[in-house]
């Protein structure tokens, strides 16, 4: 005998509402997206200056200058903006998850 025809259907529960949490990560992608701005517009200010200050967090801050300690500047520099760009890829992957939540469900064959 064929399966189909001798099996009992089960109830299924209604599939939920799509996107329900798609909020979140439109909000987080949008706050890194904006704090991703703000942090190249500190960068770029800083090669304009030729004075660039490091973002520790513990222990003394350290500022170098272009003209006088121009190695430890541009390795400061290529750190800032490596770190930066790494927070903007995680921002648009927030934004990026949240726009696939929101998307309708495609409905398998």
């Amino acid at each position: 005998m064929n399966q189909k025809r001798t099996r009992v259907r089960l109830p299924h529960p209604k599939p939920g509402k799509t996107g329900r949490g798609a909020w979140v990560f439109l909000l987080i992608g949008s706050v890194l997206l904006a704090l991703t701005g703000l942090l190249g517009w500190a960068l770029v200010n800083a090669w304009l200056d030729g004075l660039i200050v490091t973002r520790n967090r513990a222990g003394p801050k350290l500022a170098y200058s272009q003209a006088q300690q121009p190695t430890q500047f541009y390795i400061e520099l290529l750190w800032q903006g490596a770190s930066t760009l790494l927070l903007g890829a995680l921002a648009v992957a927030a934004l990026w998850i949240g726009r696939v939540l929101m998307s309708p469900e495609k409905k398998l064959r």
